[in-house]
């Protein structure tokens, strides 16, 4: 789970906040539907979703993964869940963009391109690096990594 809200506006203000001009919001409530059914799920600790998202609820919560523009995850204690389990099922999905925040490492992985159940482009990028999102998000978006990485570490 999420536990910096500074992470999270750090992130939300790359687009100026909800709600975006070209349809877009954020969410961190939305999770989408996954292949198994109702009871096969993921929580992404942030998703960008089409705007029109509550038109394509499915049940319990879990929406149309078709809505899901990028999943971000920030890295926990569960980090093989965060770092193989997702990155599997977001795939599986389809889900065009999945961020990760590398908490352990101090790095952060894009993965895009969805295909079989994989992701196609897997870039790490290191503090110092910017990180550039794919247009497929629905904005210009470019990842300031260092700023992500101190936002997504542990308060003291």
């Amino acid at each position: 789970m999420l536990r910096s809200a500074g992470w999270r506006t750090a992130y939300r203000t790359k687009w100026g906040g909800p709600p975006y001009d070209d349809g877009l919001d954020t969410s961190r409530s939305r999770r989408p539907g996954l292949p198994g059914g109702p009871e096969d799920y993921a929580i992404p600790d942030l998703a960008v979703v089409d705007a029109d998202d509550d038109e394509h609820l499915i049940e319990n919560n879990c929406y149309d993964p078709a809505v899901f523009r990028l999943v971000l995850e920030v890295t926990s204690s569960n980090y093989k869940n965060d770092l193989r389990d997702k990155v599997a099922v977001y795939a599986e999905a389809d889900i065009p963009v999945h961020v990760i925040v590398d908490r352990k490492h101090s790095r952060v992985h894009v993965l895009t391109e969805p295909t079989g159940g994989e992701y196609n482009s897997h870039e790490v990028y290191a503090p110092g690096r910017a990180a550039a999102l794919p247009d497929s998000i629905g904005a210009k978006v470019t990842l300031d990594v260092a700023e992500l990485v101190a936002a997504g570490r542990p308060r003291a």
